[in-house]
């Protein structure tokens, strides 16, 4: 059925319910790994704030040990690439973090802290990469196998 443009209900967004209580917010937060991987990092971290270069080279380092080590010995992609990474933590992830309340982010200083809400987050997303991993040992790959482009078909008998 099409919607009636000159009903409101229809302009409603099909989100709008499942963010009414934060969890589609937070599950955007969620989204990237990188983001992610931003809250584990200042969660293992004793100190206070970590600075976005720090960050930076830190996701950079455990990306590079992730694909076996090949980008170490390029000084110069490297630097690069580090450099790609601190631009978008500072224009992108770090931001959508302090709007969520996970972060307190320094503009001045370019510092990044984690804040209570950024730990319960982390909790979340903890439980939510247990079940993926759960989901995919319970067959995982046989779902993989049934998508095409994204979208799962249905097997044909």
């Amino acid at each position: 059925m099409l919607p009636v443009i000159s009903d409101p209900d229809s302009l409603t967004p099909v989100s709008a319910g499942a963010t009414a209580d934060g969890d589609g917010a937070q599950f955007g937060v969620l989204a990237d790994r990188r983001r992610r991987a931003v809250l584990r990092y200042l969660d293992a971290r004793d100190e206070e704030s970590v600075s976005l270069s720090d960050l930076a080279d830190h996701l950079v380092l455990e990306d590079d040990a992730e694909a076996g080590g090949a980008l170490a010995s390029c000084g110069d992609a490297l630097f690069g690439t580090r450099r790609r990474v601190a631009i978008t933590l500072r224009h992108s992830h770090v931001p959508k973090l302090a709007d969520a309340g996970a972060v307190a982010f320094d503009h001045e200083t370019n510092t990044v802290a984690l804040r209570e809400e950024g730990r319960e987050l982390l909790a979340r997303a903890e439980t939510i990469d247990e079940s993926d991993t759960d989901a995919d040992a319970d067959g995982g790959a046989e779902s993989e196998a049934n998508q095409v482009g994204g979208v799962a078909e249905t097997p044909t008998p």
